[in-house]
């Protein structure tokens, strides 16, 4: 997967009066960490070479200790760069690239308290840091808190208008708040600021999908697999929108039996090729498939309906949860696969109410809405 990487820790230029200074120059720029992580070995080196110099100043050791943290952040190796980045911020506090890595190193270990106290002092040392914002934002959106994060994603684009992960976030998060409208502008800026952005794609093929606009969806759900081609959810998604078009259920089979193949832990892409499988009269295979499923935990209810196990009003009880949130989600879709369900049995009358509740109740964001409303057209 293709994510843009924000710039950080330059180097800081030192005069150049004789050829070993020249050469460490020379090491210092090549330190750089500037995103490419396919060279970063040669990058490394360099960092390597650059701080083998006893002559190297203090501030400029700090800046090459920052940027081998973060080369080393890039390979995915949070270990070796935690150790760099903090010595880095030892020699010079006052370096806010720094924290903004050592931030980043947080965030690969899961320590998102100590990542978050990193970006807010990249922000308070350096408040034109645009990716600082960003990186803070994405934070901010998984704690659930929308309003700071969508600030720091505006504040971010403002600060850089050209950074393309700032525009994709912030047409993620308008997604997530369901505000379509704002959400596709956002991430046409990403993929036109960005052209290899595969989630970006996904995400606007994900949106259009929701707006019931097919043939965008698979368009953008093409390019993301043509990027990142192993993403199980690419291809799921895909072929939900093939399902949902009409004519093009051999494709969607596909798309799911892929889906199951890179993922076969995944229950909805084994109920999805289940529902494609049945209108292709193809054979079942969810039987076998459910074998690696925790069976314990939704959608376990909805495969143990496809295999004939429980009936509809027993899968619908089964999506009963305390947390209402939960339950609203588990009963869209225990009304919309049980419908779906009963059309592969050619029971029209026991589908359609299933499948108008599912229409009305369905959160928009959830798949099975726009699927729920699509069936019920074609079903006129």
């Amino acid at each position: 997967m293709y994510f843009s990487v924000p710039l950080a820790g330059l180097a800081v230029l030192i005069a150049i009066s004789s050829p070993a200074l020249a050469d460490s120059q020379s090491d210092l720029e090549q330190c750089k960490f500037a995103g490419e992580i396919s060279k970063a070995d040669e990058h490394l080196a360099a960092c390597d070479r650059a701080l083998g110099d006893p002559k190297l100043s203090g501030p400029n050791r700090a800046v090459a200790l920052s940027n081998r943290c973060g080369w080393w952040w890039g390979k995915k190796d949070p270990d070796r760069a935690l150790p760099d980045c903090d010595e880095a911020i030892k020699l010079d506090p006052n370096l806010a690239a720094a924290h903004a890595n050592r931030g980043n190193v947080y965030l690969s270990k899961a320590d998102v308290d100590h990542a978050f106290a990193d970006f807010n002092e990249a922000i308070r040392l350096d408040p034109k840091s645009g990716w600082a914002y960003t990186a803070r934002g994405d934070i901010y959106k998984n704690k659930g808190d929308f309003d700071h994060a969508l600030a720091d994603f505006t504040e971010s684009i403002r600060l850089d208008p050209g950074y393309a992960l700032a525009h994709y976030f912030r047409g993620e998060l308008y997604k997530r708040k369901g505000d379509l409208d704002h959400a596709l502008p956002d991430l046409n800026d990403a993929i036109r600021l960005d052209p290899n952005y595969a989630m970006a794609y996904f995400t606007r093929g994900c949106v259009s999908y929701t707006k019931g606009n097919g043939p965008a969806a698979l368009a953008d759900f093409g390019d993301a697999i043509k990027l990142d081609a192993d993403n199980a959810e690419f291809y799921f998604n895909r072929g939900v929108a093939y399902f949902i078009v009409g004519g093009h259920l051999a494709d969607a089979e596909a798309d799911f039996r892929k889906a199951a193949e890179l993922n076969p832990k995944d229950a909805y892409a084994a109920i999805w090729l289940d529902l494609a499988a049945a209108r292709t009269n193809t054979p079942s295979r969810l039987a076998e498939a459910a074998k690696q499923f925790d069976m314990t935990a939704w959608p376990a209810p909805v495969v143990r309906q496809f295999l004939g196990e429980m009936n509809a009003a027993q899968t619908v009880a089964a999506a009963n949860d305390s947390d209402p949130k939960t339950k609203l989600g588990q009963t869209c879709e225990a009304n919309f696969y049980g419908g779906e369900f009963a059309l592969t049995k050619k029971k029209k009358q026991e589908a359609l109410p299933l499948l108008k509740l599912a229409a009305h109740d369905c959160p928009r964001a959830f798949i099975e809405s726009t699927a729920a409303i699509s069936e019920l057209i074609a079903q006129r």
